[in-house]
């Protein structure tokens, strides 16, 4: 008699259906963090006067105070861009992925609504977190001296528009 042996274990992969749009989430966060971080470094060249990497070594004055800002600091630099993207942008996009996973959006148009609000949500930050970090690692809120929050506001509804490519990345890692 012959016998074949069959796997009955598929081989697991990280997107399993279940944390589909989680995963789909984090990836669109981490888009939706770099196209507000080049829009706002597009505002402080144009309407700040500012060099477009200041806004980046702003995030990064957390780490290295007000030497941060003069000049160009690569050190802040990278750090700011790290921080944005590690923190912020990966906290908003997990939670844009638990309401997606909850609220499924099968539209760009409901995709965005969601983005939206969860932009508005991030606003916490600007207002409530930042200031703390800031004051507890440098003694002075550098974030809300540098930023305007007019264009704190701007660059978070341009990050909530962001995830109205959630549809489109999570195309993409189906295939």
């Amino acid at each position: 008699m012959e016998h074949t042996l069959k796997s009955t274990t598929s081989t697991p992969t990280f997107t399993h259906e279940k944390f589909r749009p989680i995963v789909t989430g984090i990836i669109t966060g981490q888009i939706a963090g770099l196209i507000m971080a080049v829009v706002v470094m597009i505002v402080f060249a144009v309407f700040l006067g500012k060099s477009p990497l200041y806004p980046v070594q702003v995030i990064g004055s957390v780490l290295f105070g007000e030497q941060a800002l003069e000049g160009f600091h690569l050190g802040a630099f990278v750090a700011g861009l790290v921080l944005h993207q590690l923190g912020p942008s990966l906290l908003w996009g997990f939670l844009y992925g638990v309401l997606a996973s909850k609220l499924h959006p099968a539209t760009p148009m409901a995709a965005l609504a969601i983005g939206l609000g969860v932009g508005v949500v991030a606003m916490v930050g600007p207002y409530l977190l930042i200031p703390a970090v800031m004051n507890m690692m440098q003694g002075t809120d550098i974030w809300n001296r540098e930023v305007p929050m007019f264009w704190d506001w701007a660059a978070h509804i341009v990050f909530g528009a962001s995830f109205a490519l959630y549809l489109i990345v999570g195309e993409k890692l189906r295939k």
